[in-house]
């Protein structure tokens, strides 16, 4: 029964699995929570490492130089913006006043 709450699965999902879906469903969730732990690690490394960079210098870096931005932002008129905002309200189920 902890094995069906921990992989997300109801009580009738569980009844119906295989051995060979189980051993499947476990290991998915095995290696996903490995790579999250990988993941966990590499970030823990980046944030040492700046960390060490601010702590070390005279002059601790700009956030820009330690944290680039990944594309550029795109630049959007104040009527294109407004129609993205509406859009954004309409999907997420707002209303018009």
């Amino acid at each position: 029964m902890q094995a069906a709450w921990r992989l997300g699965l109801s009580m009738s999902e569980w009844e119906r699995l295989t051995p060979r879906e189980l051993m499947l469903l476990i290991q998915a969730h095995t290696e996903d929570g490995r790579s999250k732990a990988k993941g966990k690690k590499v970030e823990a490394y980046n944030l040492a490492g700046a960390i060490r960079a601010m702590v070390l210098s005279k002059h601790a870096p700009s956030f820009e130089r330690m944290f680039p931005q990944t594309g550029e932002r795109k630049k959007m008129s104040d009527e294109q913006m407004f129609r993205q905002v509406q859009a954004l309200n309409r999907h997420f189920g707002g209303t018009e006043e």
